[in-house]
């Protein structure tokens, strides 16, 4: 299965203070595991970034970075990041960010697994609320799956005093802070 694009439609204002549309366009999910962001392969992973904000409050005037295809964090400490995620059938990657996730089924069914091995299926339009859990997503089915996310800042969790750190990823990077 393909992984069709996802339309991006970005809103500004003229100098005068009229709305527009700042920006239109297309974006093909990529492949975040390879050096050169390529696309997704029809049975890879896929990430399409459709948003990150710098700041909470979020600036919405003046100009903006397009980051799709862009060696990202999976979570800013400051600000707000938006994303698709087109998961292949098999299992994913255990991991945890200092974040706040909303994350929304698209297309699709998935598994949220956690540590200790509980499974919770999430179908199509269902939505969790991932709190800085260590998790993975796996998708059982025999079709991709799409998910939206929305991850927030947060405080790291604590657990007895202890701070539980973001996972890192083995991303290709030679920039530490980019995972």
């Amino acid at each position: 299965m393909s992984r069709p694009p996802v339309r991006r439609i970005v809103t500004g204002h003229t100098p005068t203070g009229e709305a527009i549309i700042d920006l239109d366009s297309q974006l093909t999910p990529y492949d975040p595991l390879s050096e050169d962001f390529r696309p997704a392969a029809p049975d890879g992973l896929g990430f399409t970034t459709i948003w990150r904000t710098d700041s909470i409050p979020a600036k919405v005037q003046g100009p903006w970075s397009d980051l799709h295809g862009a060696r990202i964090p999976l979570s800013d400490p400051v600000g707000t990041t938006v994303r698709i995620v087109d998961f292949p059938p098999g299992p994913g990657i255990m991991h945890r960010t200092v974040s706040l996730d909303f994350g929304i089924v698209l297309s699709g069914e998935l598994e949220l697994v956690l540590d200790n091995g509980v499974k919770t299926r999430v179908k199509q339009h269902e939505i969790v609320v991932q709190r800085g859990t260590i998790h993975e997503w796996s998708n059982p089915g025999p079709e991709s799956a799409r998910m939206l996310f929305v991850l927030i800042p947060s405080e790291p969790a604590r657990i007895d005093g202890v701070e539980l750190e973001a996972t890192k990823l083995p991303l290709p990077t030679t920039d530490p802070a980019a995972q």
